[in-house]
C-alpha cells in the first residue's frame, strides 16, 4: 500500500473515532472475503458483524442494527435475492443500508431485480479503496 493511501486511511479513521460507533454486518460464505472485509473495516474503526449466509444475517438484523449492510450475491442456505425479499416483506428492516457483492459471475438481470431494495453493488474481487469509498457516504 502506498503511504499517502495509508495516511488517508488513518485520517478516515480518527474522524470515525470522534462519531458514535457504527455497526456494519458483512454477509458472504466465502471466509477470505468476510475476513478482508473485517480488517479493512476494522483498520478504518468501525464495529462488524459477520454472517456465513443470508439465514444468519436475518438472526442479526432482526436483534441489532446494523447500520450497513454488506451482502452477497450467491450463498447456501438463503442467498442475497431471498434476503431482500424477506427485507420487502418486513419494514422494520428496511431503515438499514445495503450494498450487494457482486462477482463477474453473478448475472447481471439475477442482481438488477435486486436493486429496488440496496443501495449500492459492489465488485469482488476489491481493493481497500473500493471498501473505504462505498462505505463513507453511507456512514457520514
Amino acid at each position: 500500500m502506498r503511504p499517502r493511501k495509508r495516511a488517508q486511511m488513518s485520517r478516515i479513521s480518527r474522524m470515525n473515532q470522534n462519531n458514535k460507533p457504527r455497526k456494519i454486518l458483512v454477509v458472504d460464505d466465502d471466509p477470505i472475503i468476510r475476513d478482508m472485509m473485517v480488517d479493512i473495516l476494522n483498520l478504518e474503526g468501525y464495529t462488524i458483524d459477520t454472517a456465513r449466509h443470508g439465514l444468519e444475517a436475518m438472526e442479526i438484523l432482526r436483534g441489532e442494527e446494523s447500520y450497513l449492510v454488506f451482502l452477497d450475491v450467491m450463498m447456501p442456505v438463503l442467498d442475497g435475492k431471498e434476503v431482500c425479499a424477506i427485507l420487502e416483506a418486513e419494514p422494520q428492516l428496511r431503515n438499514r443500508h445495503f450494498i450487494v457483492l457482486m462477482s463477474a459471475v453473478d448475472k447481471l438481470a439475477e442482481v438488477s431485480s435486486l436493486i429496488k431494495n440496496v443501495d449500492a453493488t459492489m465488485p469482488k474481487p476489491f481493493s481497500v479503496d473500493d471498501v473505504v469509498g462505498i462505505v463513507l457516504p453511507y456512514m457520514e
